[in-house]
C-alpha cells in the first residue's frame, strides 16, 4: 500500500510539474527550467536520487529529512555561507562555487562501496541540499516573483524522488557499477567547473556597461520619441 501511494504521489507531482512548466512557458517564461536544467543543478540532483535510493531502508528516512533540513539551512544562513566562501578567488562570481562544491561531495559518497556509503552520505547530504539550495537563490531570474523559489526546490526535490523511487524500488545488479561511474564523472566535472571558474581572468562582480545615448543636449536619446507623444498628447 506504501510504495502504490508512493506512484502515485510521484505521478500528482509530475503532472503538477508539468503544468506549471507549461503555464510558464505560455506565458513566455522557462523560470522553472532555469532553475532545474542546467548542469549544475541536473547532476548533484542525479547523483542524490541514485545516493538515497541505494541507501538502506533505515537510512533512507533519516536522508530525506537531512536533505529538506539542509535546504532550509542553506536558505536562512547562506549570508554566513557567502562570507565564508567570498575569499576564494572567483567564487562570488561564480554563485559562491556551490554547483561544483554538490556535483564533487555527491560523487565521493556515490563513488563508495554501498556498505560504506551511509557513513559518508548522511553528513554530506545537508551539505549539498544546502549548496543546491543556494544556488537555486543566487540563480533566481525574476527577484520579483515569490513564488519562484518555492517552486524550483519542489521541483528539484520531486526529480530527486522520481530518481530514488524506482532505483529503491527495482535497484537491479548493474546499477550499482552504473552508479559508481556516474559519480567518478560527477568528481571530475565539479573539480573541471571548479577548477575553471578559479582559473578565469574576470574574478570581480561588474555591472554590464550602461547604454550610451545617441544625440546631444538635455534630452539626447529621446529625439526619436518626443514627436510622437506630442502628436498622442495634441489629439483630442
Amino acid at each position: 500500500m506504501a510504495q502504490k501511494s508512493g506512484w502515485v504521489l510521484l505521478a500528482v507531482g509530475g503532472a503538477c510539474l508539468l503544468v506549471s512548466l507549461a503555464l510558464d512557458l505560455a506565458a513566455g517564461r522557462s523560470w522553472l527550467l532555469a532553475g532545474l536544467c542546467t548542469a549544475e543543478h541536473l547532476l548533484p540532483l542525479l547523483g542524490l536520487g541514485l545516493l538515497i535510493g541505494q541507501l538502506p531502508r533505515r537510512t533512507r528516512s533519516a536522508a530525506v529529512l537531512l536533505l529538506v533540513a539542509g535546504a532550509l539551512f542553506g536558505l536562512v544562513f547562506r549570508e554566513h555561507v557567502y562570507l565564508l566562501i567570498a575569499p576564494i578567488p572567483g567564487a562570488a562570481a561564480n554563485l559562491f562555487l556551490t554547483g561544483p562544491l554538490a556535483c564533487v561531495l555527491t560523487g565521493l559518497a556515490l563513488v563508495l562501496p554501498r556498505p560504506a556509503r551511509p557513513h559518508l552520505a548522511l553528513p554530506l547530504i545537508p551539505v549539498v541540499a544546502a549548496a543546491i539550495a543556494i544556488a537555486t537563490r543566487l540563480g533566481d531570474p525574476v527577484l520579483s516573483a515569490p513564488h519562484y523559489l518555492p517552486a524550483a526546490l519542489l521541483a528539484q526535490l520531486w526529480f530527486i524522488a522520481a530518481i530514488a523511487f524506482p532505483v529503491a524500488r527495482f535497484d537491479p545488479p548493474w546499477l550499482t557499477i552504473g552508479s559508481r561511474i556516474v559519480a567518478s564523472w560527477m568528481i571530475a566535472i565539479g573539480l573541471l567547473y571548479g577548477g575553471a571558474y578559479l582559473a578565469a581572468k574576470d574574478k570581480s562582480l561588474t555591472p554590464p556597461p550602461f547604454a550610451v545615448l545617441q544625440g546631444e543636449g538635455a534630452l539626447a536619446g529621446f529625439e526619436p520619441v518626443l514627436p510622437a507623444l506630442d502628436k498622442a498628447g495634441g489629439t483630442p
